[in-house]
């Protein structure tokens, strides 16, 4: 339902449209009773093809109606030259984009030159209404040109058919040769009948202290993609024609303007750049060049584009985690799924790079590589032997009977609840991982198996083995494309595929957003940032909580889609997250996307949401609370070092790192640890609309996978970013097929960026977690200590 119609009859578009033409037509007989023609102006500038002040929306906005600036953003270039007429040889550039606009025009009136310049804004108000203003200024040696200067104000009302802009000219009615310039008035009203390939314009000008109003009527055409024909015909009859035609980002035009007695009197020539471009017949189909982090955003829109044949996965080098490679994976499958051809190559693959690779139609891999096929394993550290010599004790009380984070400090091996819960996660990830190379590769579980214990594998095996079809160097994919293809393509890499965006010669209003709240990396208090040294991302609550304020105070923001790939952190981070999810979810529907980790604090900010969607391999659940401090006692008394304390107070050594907890002291702390559980357990329970001891049977610190997950109702559903983002329309009660703005939150900085590339080659599982928990800053933490690797 439109949001402009309202009560319980609905207009059609016929009839909207009739209304309008029948207020068209009623303008015009009103306009056309005694309207003389208006005195001309002293020259002003150069000649402009006409355009409509509630049609022109590019850089030449900056005169027809600065407040459609503010319509279109993107940035775009003319240069204008006449070549005909009084006004020959004025040369004129516009600059426009982000809603600001520049321009200069070099001209000459009676035998004077002048050059006048352009300062233009515009901004959008609401979905539909926008505002604009400019401001001219000359240069000459003329005094009278040298001193001019001029206002514009304009606004504009655009629907999807319909548009309304009005323009007030020379606001400020600056004197010139002794008189004042006068003020005009521009209205235009403009539609397009159920397409936009026709826009019929009407406008009318009224110049202050003149009677009547100047009438114009105009047509625009665009038969074709990139072919457009104007014209438009004045009271007194008088007509201009304008053609031109756009190749992409070029675009080329010519206009002539014709007397009453259809004698030529002036010629334009204009050349334009856009960005984005337009649209435009591609002569070659396109193929992506993809890697591994790309593939999921890339894939996704790449399956419904026409232009694009078929994609080549680079799967060298990938950080992807089991969640999100099943995630890469299903966009793999969606785009083989659309009738497009696949190639994967690396010089080496692992476990998790071969899954990914498996449902392509060809994998290729160098000749002196590997396939590096041997399963998945799980890794924890204990060092509480190193502690012990070091002279550190570190006293952690802990909730839950799974909840394993503080074992590796306190102890030298595994118990028994932690081989139990590693145990059943790992068989569970071993036998997702078998079915999917299986299923990819169209052989039985029990081959798949096979293959994987006799690995790894030299490329000359993994050919005779059939684990991959052809060894080939890299400067050889591009032929083993054609062969595929069966036709000549454009490799481009992914990272300018996605950079494409198509201009949209389009009223339609503003898409409603969705805000992309990413939530990555160890939780902490204060702002987000990177590890300097290792390039580990920290997620700081403050940076989070701002960002869901800004989604929930966006207008335009429909839903949010939260992504969490954090293994949690500090509860009091976690909480500060959670109470803005709280707030918002009453406001917005939240969608929670997990991707490789959201376990324990990561949990924690899930709970929240209107739906959990998490992949079979995440990584999620660890419901439990650590706390805790380091004792450095002994340390200090090997090195030397010696402390002597003060207090006022029984216990105001409690944080101290000089000595344990006496067993009063080891209490307090073990209440605050069972208050915080008691409170996350709950949290969890009315969330998820279980009781809290059906919570606290799956709870106790365990950790699951996705799908063990899905089977205790700990997520809704199983499934990737795209699926959220589905759920996310479905529930702001959008369509499926209604298109979307995407916010992507919090808005990374230029410095994480910069870093981004710095630290790319710095091995990323380097972490800095049990060095934040040796401070002392804060004692309560919910963090999983582990993660599982699917290859090498």
């Amino acid at each position: 339902m439109n949001d402009y119609l309202t009560g319980n009859h609905r207009k059609s578009p016929t009839c909207r449209l009739s209304a309008v033409f029948c207020l068209l037509f009623t303008i015009h007989c009103l306009l056309f009773l005694g309207a003389p023609a208006a005195d001309p102006l002293p020259k002003l500038m150069t000649v402009l093809p006409s355009a409509s002040p509630a049609v022109s929306d590019d850089a030449l906005a900056t005169y027809f109606n600065p407040a459609s600036l503010g319509f279109r953003k993107s940035f775009n270039l003319h240069y204008l030259r006449t070549y005909d007429g009084p006004s020959s040889r004025d040369d004129a550039l516009f600059l426009a984009g982000w809603g600001s606009t520049f321009s200069m025009e070099f001209a000459k009136a009676e035998g004077i030159p002048f050059n006048r310049y352009t300062l233009g804004d515009g901004f959008r108000l609401s979905d539909h209404f926008f505002l604009g203003s400019s401001y001219s200024w000359y240069t000459s040696d003329d005094p009278d040109y040298d001193e001019l200067s001029l206002w514009q104000i304009g606004g504009l009302y655009r629907r999807k058919y319909l548009s309304v802009g009005g323009v007030a000219r020379n606001v400020n009615r600056p004197g010139f040769r002794g008189d004042p310039i006068p003020r005009q008035y521009d209205l235009g009203i403009a539609i397009r009948p159920a397409t936009n390939r026709f826009t019929l314009s009407m406008d009318v000008r009224k110049q202050e202290k003149l009677p009547g109003w100047d009438l114009s009527w105009a047509l625009e055409v665009r038969p074709v993609r990139g072919l457009f024909v104007r014209g438009s015909i004045h009271e007194n009859k008088s007509f201009d024609i304008h053609l031109g035609w756009n190749l992409a980002q070029l675009g080329f035009s010519g206009y002539n303007r014709f007397d009453d007695n259809q004698h030529h009197q002036d010629g334009v020539l204009q050349f334009s750049y856009s960005i984005p471009p337009y649209t435009t017949r591609p002569r070659k189909r396109i193929v992506l060049e993809i890697t591994p982090s790309q593939i999921a955003p890339v894939l996704s829109r790449a399956k419904k584009d026409k232009n694009v044949a078929g994609a080549i996965l680079k799967l060298d080098h990938s950080k992807l985690g089991l969640g999100s490679a099943q995630e890469a994976r299903d966009a793999i499958l969606d785009f083989k799924a659309s009738g497009k051809s696949l190639i994967s190559y690396a010089r080496h693959y692992t476990t998790g790079t071969y899954m990914l690779a498996s449902p392509s139609d060809r994998i290729l891999v160098h000749p002196s590589g590997e396939v590096r096929l041997i399963g998945i394993r799980a890794e924890a550290l204990f060092a509480r032997e190193l502690l012990d010599k070091l002279g550190v004790r570190a006293n952690i009380e802990h909730i839950g009977k799974y909840k394993s984070a503080a074992e590796q400090l306190t102890r030298n091996d595994m118990s028994d609840a932690f081989r139990e819960a590693e145990d059943a996660v790992l068989d569970d990830l071993y036998d997702q991982l078998v079915c999917l190379i299986a299923e990819g590769r169209g052989w039985s579980a029990t081959e798949v198996q096979e293959r994987i214990d006799n690995g790894p594998y030299s490329a000359q095996d993994a050919l005779l083995e059939g684990l991959v079809d052809r060894l080939v160097y890299e400067d050889e994919i591009k032929t083993m494309a054609h062969e595929l293809l069966g036709e000549k393509y454009t490799l481009v890499e992914a990272s300018d595929y996605v950079k494409r965006r198509l201009y949209q010669y389009s009223w339609k209003g503003p898409e409603p957003r969705i805000a992309l709240i990413h939530a990555e990396g160890m939780m902490t208090t204060g702002n987000s940032f990177r590890d300097f040294i290792t390039g580990t991302r920290i997620m700081g609550s403050d940076t989070i909580a701002e960002a869901i304020q800004q989604a929930r105070s966006d207008p335009r923001t429909k839903a949010i889609v939260l992504r969490i790939d954090s293994g949690g952190g500090l509860v009091l981070a976690s909480d500060i997250i959670w109470r803005e999810l709280m707030i918002t979810r009453d406001q917005k529907p939240i969608i929670v996307s997990m991707g490789d980790v959201a376990a324990s604090g990561g949990y924690y900010i899930a709970v929240p949401a209107h739906r959990i969607i998490a992949e079979p391999g995440t990584i999620t659940g660890s419901i439990g609370v650590i706390s805790g401090k380091y004792g450095l006692r002994d340390l200090y008394d090997k090195i030397g070092v010696h402390k002597t304390i003060l207090k006022r107070g029984a216990r105001a050594d409690f944080y101290s790192d000089y000595g344990d907890y006496p067993a009063d002291e080891q209490a307090i702390v073990k209440r605050q640890v069972q208050q915080i559980y008691r409170d996350f357990v709950q949290k969890v329970a009315e969330g998820r609309k279980m009781s809290f001891d059906e919570i606290h049977q799956v709870a106790q610190g365990r950790i699951w996978t996705g799908r063990q997950a899905l089977e205790r109702g700990l997520v809704d559903e199983l499934g990737g970013m795209s699926l959220a983002i589905q759920r996310a329309k479905e529930e702001a009660g959008l369509t499926p097929d209604t298109r979307v703005e995407f916010t992507i939150l919090p808005r990374a900085h230029w410095f994480d960026r910069l870093f981004d590339q710095l630290t790319s080659n710095i091995a990323p599982r380097v972490k800095t977690t049990w060095g934040r928990l040796a401070s002392n800053e804060s004692r309560l933490w919910a963090i999983t200590p582990y993660r599982i690797e699917i290859g090498d």
